[in-house]
């Protein structure tokens, strides 16, 4: 089955169907999705940039914790 990029109704359908906290389809290529509730984006776990970026995100945090 090919990737394709989720509409915002296939989004919110996969959001009831499983419910979970953090969007994580590994049959969407899109890398960011819109929020369940308010505005704004947020990741999809499920493609490898967010890792990338989540864990560069956290570096930079405990970066600036220790060594300012």
């Amino acid at each position: 089955m090919a990737k394709h990029q989720y509409t915002k109704e296939e989004i919110a359908e996969w959001r009831k169907v499983h419910g979970s906290f953090a969007y994580f389809n590994t049959d969407d290529s899109s890398f960011l999705v819109p929020k369940p509730y308010g505005f704004g984006r947020t990741f999809n776990w499920a493609h490898p940039l967010a890792w990338v970026l989540g864990a560069a995100i956290v570096a930079l945090l405990i970066y600036s914790l220790f060594f300012n």
